[in-house]
């Protein structure tokens, strides 16, 4: 179960709500997003976003009605108070906040942490304790299913603060109690934004974001490495004693072409170096998964006509895009257009069936290689395509391939319970 809060208000108009959230986002240095109905203040990564919702209450000359929420969990307890004082300095008239912690009402930081937020980490633990010895496989923790799934090591946890042994979290609570957990665990822990949170930012980005690639590769590598590496120093400064991922920190300064800013101090010490995308992942596109290097990009690639494909590319080895389709009754079939290509060949999967085969094209006056792959799974129809330019990759292409699967096409999230 999820901590929270929601509300509800009134506000004299949207642009009076926006120019405030502005100034004040642009005071604590969060970023600000603004739509047709809304806003989102976002104060940190793992869901750190404060939404708020408005409408007309009946004449558009005002007052508005609004309501919002903010999701605190994984992200912390530090979060839950950075949101209730945003709410505090935001221009909305007859608040109502259903703050399922009481800190709007009692402002007792680590009372909430103790009654709340430690209880729900505890639970958590218990979970990973309970799957010991299982040889449980693919077992995440607050990780969002909408992205990529990290490779699967048994007798682990995926979390978005790192890679931990089932026994691990146990053994670190054990250890340091608690609140050494927590300050592990959350990424704001703290009452404020302090060394903790900036080096657990960093470890987040470096787990998740960080594709250890150069910096020169493209300006989306550039950033977040600079993020990382600006967060690390940040916290050095902050708390000099603090450990740091500093193995990880030398690698990216040689990938950004930074000199390294840390001065000596003590190392993070972890069982498993930072970064799922070191290695292979898996995507999801409705019921496929496909499994590719961590250092690949993902993106959308709009049509001119409508529609689009996703896309994967690291800018050097062959370039992936997914098209779906969906039938409008019975089962979906493969198409012909495969039977022109060379080297066609199939197999059954679990739930489905894939056919694939390649040939040459031209683009540009350049002559490339393609692998086209059609994936039938019920009604839908996957259209897979990977283009390289030396033919020497269709054996890398081929192994992609052949590593293809079908899931479950609705991410389900599992619900962790706390005792109140």
């Amino acid at each position: 179960m999820s901590i929270g809060l929601s509300f509800t208000g009134k506000i004299d108009s949207p642009k009076a709500l926006l120019e405030a959230a502005s100034i004040l986002a642009e005071e604590q240095k969060y970023r600000l997003g603004v739509g047709e109905t809304g806003l989102k203040v976002v104060m940190c990564p793992l869901g750190g976003e404060l939404n708020i919702l408005w409408r007309p209450e009946e004449d558009p000359a005002g007052p508005w009605l609004v309501r919002g929420s903010c999701v605190s969990t994984p992200a912390g307890a530090g979060l839950h108070r950075a949101a209730v004082e945003l709410l505090d300095s935001l221009p909305v008239q007859a608040l109502a906040v259903e703050d399922e912690t009481g800190f709007c009402q009692h402002r007792d930081f680590q009372r909430m942490k103790e009654e709340h937020f430690y209880p729900w980490l505890k639970t958590l633990v218990e979970v990973c304790r309970q799957e010991m010895g299982k040889g449980v496989s693919g077992m995440q923790l607050c990780w969002d299913l909408d992205q990529y799934a990290p490779e699967d090591i048994p007798g682990t946890v995926v979390t978005p603060v790192g890679r931990f042994r089932l026994a691990e979290l146990a053994e670190l609570e054990e250890r340091g109690g608690i609140e050494d957990l927590a300050g592990r665990f959350f990424l704001w822990n703290g009452r404020t934004r302090d060394a903790r949170f900036y080096r657990n930012r960093a470890i987040n980005a470096l787990w998740e974001d960080c594709c250890f690639a150069p910096s020169s590769r493209s300006p989306e590598d550039a950033a977040i490495n600079a993020a990382i590496l600006d967060d690390l120093e940040r916290a050095a400064k902050l708390n000099p004693a603090l450990p740091l991922p500093r193995s990880a920190y030398l690698e990216l300064c040689a990938l950004a072409e930074r000199p390294p800013a840390l001065q000596q101090g003590p190392e993070l010490q972890e069982e498993f170096a930072p970064g799922y995308r070191k290695g292979p992942v898996t995507y999801g596109v409705g019921a496929l998964r496909l499994t590719l290097p961590g250092g690949y990009v993902s993106g959308w690639e709009p049509w001119r006509n409508g529609g689009g494909a996703h896309l994967w590319s690291d800018g050097a080895g062959p370039v992936w895009r997914v098209v779906s389709y969906r039938t409008r009754e019975g089962e979906s079939s493969f198409t012909d257009n495969l039977d022109a290509l060379h080297g066609v060949e199939g197999r059954k999967l679990k739930g489905g069936a894939l056919r694939w085969g390649w040939k040459e094209i031209r683009e540009d006056e350049e002559r490339l290689y393609q692998a086209v792959c059609e994936v039938i799974a019920g009604p839908a129809l996957f259209l897979l395509t990977a283009t390289c330019a030396d033919p020497g990759d269709l054996g890398q292409v081929a192994q992609t391939i052949g590593r293809i699967s079908l899931g479950n096409n609705v991410a389900r999230k599992e619900t962790v319970h706390t005792e109140k």
